[in-house]
């Protein structure tokens, strides 16, 4: 009788669901409400942190409607920034403005950061010390109100660190000669099995830009054809408005940056051992027999290693070969490589290789 009436009093109330946490606090929520909803419910920081959730015990997705009686358990990580679709899938007020808030944060956190290294860079190869007092006394002539939006115009390409260094040190003048810069200290070669060489402007003295990027929501995202994985040698493509863009060093797109010195960076994985391993998006090519059972066969084998297949694309070329193009996701370069390992040695697998872009 009892378990009798708390049901009939919970749907008394249908535009709401009422969930519980592992403790046993009760959480009301509007109808259609989804575990990100509850998270935001609980607190705050439990909703910026979220990663999944447990319902009834059985893991979900965050995407589920709630429903009368659940318990939701929140798994959280501390690495983790709510992406900005969210805002699109939850249903209370609370919930959609903690969201844009603290995607907001973290998008001029990281800009911020990465104008601060990229201005720390030009100091350092101007021999000069890099004094937050002197920034404060300079930014007028930047048009900018604090130090932190400074960098951060800086790290979306607003305004050119050298700009900076000009405003603090208006007596600076760079001496360094015209023209391509030679072979040696400051700068590397480094090309692959294709007839290409890319030139990579290096700061004697700097320290290569730390970056993260897993969410695409923040200003450092990795570029779409081919992608990188850590382990990989990278460098990023600086766009003003749009961040920066990673690249393998392998990648055939860098070419059209090359005439473009000042858009370089040279960047550094950066991975957070505390957050949940996390897969990265490559792009493999391989040539198989059409006989039945053999994209089972390159599936299973990917599954197998613990990859995630995102996309695959088949093309015949002869009758008895067909080419496949494969987005895998995978956790770093020897996880990447073990899967080729394993596919070239498939009966059914004539070729297999990674495609950088």
């Amino acid at each position: 009788p009892e378990e009798f009436l708390e049901h009939t009093k919970l749907e008394l109330f249908q535009d709401q669901v009422f969930c519980f946490t592992p403790n046993g606090r009760l959480i009301a929520l509007p109808r259609k409400a989804t575990p990100i909803d509850f998270a935001y419910a609980v607190h705050t920081d439990i909703g910026n942190t979220c990663v999944g959730a447990k319902i009834n015990g059985k893991t979900a997705p965050l995407v589920s409607e709630l429903q009368n009686g659940d318990e939701v358990q929140i798994i959280t990580a501390k690495s983790q920034v709510p992406p900005s679709a969210w805002e699109s899938i939850v249903v209370t007020g609370k919930a959609r403005y903690a969201i844009r808030r603290a995607t907001r944060a973290a998008s001029r956190a990281q800009y911020s950061g990465l104008g601060r290294a990229m201005v720390e860079r030009v100091f350092t190869r101007a021999g000069r010390k890099l004094n937050e007092e002197r920034l404060t006394a300079v930014l007028p002539r930047l048009a900018r109100g604090s130090v932190q939006e400074m960098f951060a115009a800086v790290g979306r390409g607003e305004i050119r660190p050298e700009d900076v260094l000009r405003a603090v040190h208006p007596d600076y003048k760079d001496e360094r000669a015209a023209g391509p810069a030679p072979k040696g200290e400051g700068w590397f070669e480094l090309g692959d099995s294709r007839p290409l060489k890319f030139k990579v402007p290096e700061m004697p003295g700097a320290v290569p830009v730390p970056i993260r990027g897993i969410n695409a929501e923040l200003p450092v995202h990795f570029a779409s054809e081919g992608g990188a994985v850590p382990g990989d040698r990278i460098v990023g493509i600086l766009t003003p408005g749009e961040g920066v863009t990673i690249y393998p060093i392998q990648s055939s797109a860098l070419q059209a940056y090359e005439d473009e010195p000042t858009r370089w960076l040279d960047v550094r994985w950066d991975i957070d051992p505390d957050a949940p391993p996390a897969r990265f998006p490559t792009r493999i090519a391989l040539s198989s027999r059409n006989e039945p059972g053999s994209l089972a066969q390159i599936a299973q084998t990917i599954a197998d290693h613990g990859g995630n297949i995102d996309n695959v694309k088949m093309t015949r070329q002869a009758p008895d070969f067909t080419d496949v193009t494969i987005d895998v996701e995978v956790f770093d370069v020897a996880h990447l490589n073990a899967i080729l390992a394993s596919l070239r040695d498939k009966p059914a697998i004539s070729g297999v290789e990674r495609i950088y872009g």
